[in-house]
């Protein structure tokens, strides 16, 4: 599979790299000037650098930068340079990029182009930082702070963080704040908001770092506010929720804890509640991602009681979410369904909520939608009103020029006069008769209108009220569907679960009761085997007593220390329960007191001193370290004292760096001068020697104010 895995991504990237060499080539081959071909190659660049696919950016440069030099275009050809430079930065690379920006630097003096040379500036000032060169380093950021304060004061922000960040990996933490609060307050002022989220989440992490609670919630609180007047979600954007801080790999989990504690009292303080709770949210999933599921339930439980003070729905349905996910991950599971009988309450409110709030949205909506009908259906009949007075006003007009044309003919007979006033009279009263039937037909097509428009909103208001009850009607039938279809997956989910967990606890209980059958027979073995080696060890301790030869007798007694020190191994793995370690303390402690009692040695004659780790060795290994430690503590016993002097004898095992240290010395005579360990014929120095290999130890004998023999075994078990 795993090879699979491999040639899957691996084709992928192939073809996903043909797919940009075929881009690359339709730029390269079409008809486009250099210069274009250029501009075009480069801004394809910076957008797989963007993406941090750097050897495709490495790509679409190298094409470009020959046909950069061929514009000739100083402010281009120093670009490319620039972005080369940039990029070797990224990928480690220090002496190509210091290359790269030397020959950028020397293009763009040529024309004096600003943002090239602030550039190459600061990525020279990285290089300096990365060769340890500090006074280079903090040239070349002086020279980018200058250049800056003349051509773009704002864009110092930018230097400032670099600063900051050179500053704190140099321990110089009172300059690197300045420097970072510096850029803080500049981008602050200037409102730009992805500026500012940057700036703000490196100060943030510099003051997590540094434990300074205070300013760290001051920040936190500048960014809830922002994130409250923007519908934007930032919550997985680590430049607007610096929660996420970049702490160092070794930072504890206690201390990152202990410090977003202090953070939240702050809050709390200052009655930030909901920015307390978000923080608590945090301590929560540093303890849930080390599966501390219990500890981090305390922190959900806290945010639930704030939500719940400050009435907020929204958050006490998020936290009672988090706490029904550590509950089963923490299989509580009882506590586990309980929560989430709340959770799908509290998702029920906000959804009716939500619902109201669209209602009354829609209802609004649809009250403006009316008035502004009305409103044009009032200007439209104020329209109908002015051109009527216009009309009458142009009927006044005609009047008047009448008059005027009746004293023009002043000196017509009276009979021609009368005639024409009969005549204009008649005329008048035919005008009215017109207007009047004008106006009433007006009058009535207004009215029509004014009707069919009434109808018209009328029937769009029905419409749009039947519709939303209809989209209602099915948005209630689909959640009454995912409600009974969910209802029939956790039905379904619980019966399997309680099948495999039955099936699961049949199991468990024929494995417990093999392995209660198990550890009884080991016990038993264990028993029979100290057994055995009680009887071997007193046989051999009757045979030592009726043998005359006293070497032959000490041998006799030495088997019988040793066989007993296995017996003890034996009777500790039946008598503590545990059948797979020994528990070194106590078994050294039982191993010295037999040899003390088998020497006939008190405390008077010898004081024995132990350092023992309360280790649990494994039986394989045990054994072997036990005949060893049986054979320097009787050769101790029984040479070391022998001119009456009073003794100490001391033993220390305790675990040290991917090995054990077992160390016996005392205050005795010692080895003889010219002992070579490596070559004694002694059989209790072959058993240590060949002891020694199985456990690949380390072996060193030596006299220091008596004899001393320490052993660093690297092949151990711990049960």
């Amino acid at each position: 599979m795993k090879w699979i895995s491999f040639l899957l991504i691996l084709c992928s990237c192939t073809c996903w790299q043909l797919a940009a060499g075929q881009d690359m080539g339709r730029f390269i081959n079409n008809s486009y000037t250099d210069q274009q071909k250029a501009d075009s190659l480069f801004k394809y660049a910076r957008k797989y650098f963007q993406r941090a696919k750097f050897d495709s950016a490495n790509l679409w440069l190298d094409a470009g930068l020959p046909r950069a030099l061929n514009t000739y275009n100083d402010t281009l050809i120093a670009k490319y340079y620039v972005e080369k430079g940039n990029l070797a930065v990224m990928q480690s690379n220090t002496a190509q990029a210091m290359n790269y920006l030397w020959n950028a630097q020397a293009w763009s003096v040529k024309t004096f182009h600003y943002l090239n040379l602030n550039s190459i500036y600061i990525l020279l000032a990285k290089c300096h930082v990365r060769l340890n060169d500090s006074d280079s380093a903090l040239l070349y950021f002086r020279k980018s702070e200058e250049l800056s304060a003349i051509h773009n004061s704002y864009r110092r922000w930018l230097t400032y963080v670099e600063m900051g960040s050179f500053f704190a990996s140099a321990y110089n933490f009172s300059e690197a704040e300045k420097y970072f609060e510096k850029a803080y307050y500049l981008t602050k002022e200037k409102g730009v908001r992805g500026d500012h989220g940057l700036t703000m989440y490196n100060l943030a992490n510099f003051y997590a770092s540094r434990k300074k609670v205070d300013k760290f919630a001051l920040l936190l609180n500048e960014q809830q506010e922002f994130t409250k007047t923007t519908k934007k979600d930032f919550s997985k954007d680590p430049v607007h929720s610096f929660l996420y801080i970049a702490w160092a790999k070794e930072t504890p989990l206690e201390s990152k804890v202990e410090f977003f504690k202090n953070v939240r009292d702050k809050l709390l303080a200052e009655k930030f509640l909901t920015n307390g709770s978000l923080v608590n949210e945090e301590i929560a999933s540093l303890y849930e991602k080390e599966g501390r599921f219990d500890e981090a339930l305390k922190y959900v439980e806290e945010s639930i009681v704030i939500a719940k003070l400050e009435s907020n729905a929204s958050n006490m349905y998020i936290y009672n979410k988090m706490a029904y996910r550590l509950l089963k991950k923490g299989g509580r599971l009882k506590e586990a369904n309980d929560v989430a009988d709340k959770v799908f309450a509290l998702k029920d409110s906000i959804t009716a909520r939500q619902n109201m709030e669209m209602a009354m949205e829609l209802d609004a909506k649809y009250l403006a939608e009316k008035k502004e009908k009305e409103i044009a259906l009032l200007n439209a009949n104020n329209e109908i009103s002015r051109k009527e007075i216009a009309l009458l006003n142009s009927q006044k007009e005609l009047d008047i020029k009448t008059i005027s044309l009746l004293s023009s003919q002043k000196k017509l007979s009276d009979v021609e006069l009368l005639r024409q006033m009969e005549l204009q009279l008649a005329l008048a009263r035919e005008n009215e008769l017109m207007d009047s039937v004008v106006n009433r037909e007006k009058a009535y097509s207004l009215s029509m209108t004014r009707e069919k428009e009434k109808e018209a909103a009328l029937n769009a208001a029905l419409g749009r009220e039947n519709d939303l009850k209809v989209t209602e009607l099915i948005k209630e039938k689909n959640l009454r569907r995912i409600l009974i279809g969910g209802a029939f997956l956790l039905l379904m989910a619980a019966g399997i679960i309680l099948f495999q967990y039955k099936k699961q606890r049949s199991k468990s209980i024929v494995i417990q009761k093999q392995s209660d059958d198990m550890q009884v027979l080991m016990k038993e073995i264990h028993h029979r085997v100290k057994n055995n080696l009680q009887v071997i060890s007193s046989l051999l301790d009757l045979q030592s007593m009726t043998i005359a030869d006293s070497q032959a007798s000490e041998a006799v007694k030495e088997g019988k220390n040793r066989v007993q020190s296995m017996a003890l191994i034996h009777q500790n793995l039946y008598s503590e329960g545990n059948i797979k370690g020994i528990k070194t303390k106590e078994y050294i402690n039982n191993l010295l007191q037999n040899l003390c009692d088998s020497y006939n040695v008190t405390n008077d004659k010898v004081k024995v001193k132990t350092q023992i780790d309360d280790l649990n060795l494994d039986v394989d290994t045990m054994i072997p370290l036990g005949l060893v430690l049986n054979e320097l503590v009787s050769n101790s016993l029984k040479y070391a004292f022998k001119d009456g002097r009073q003794g100490e004898l001391s033993i220390v095992l305790k675990e040290e760096h991917q090995h054990l240290l077992l160390k016996v010395s005392d205050n005795g005579a010692g080895y003889p001068d010219g002992l070579n360990a490596k070559e004694s014929k002694s059989f209790g120095m072959k058993m240590i020697k060949a002891f020694a290999q199985k456990l690949k130890a380390n072996l060193d004998v030596y006299n220091n104010n008596g004899a001393v023999v320490e052993m660093q075994i690297t092949k151990y078990k711990l049960a």
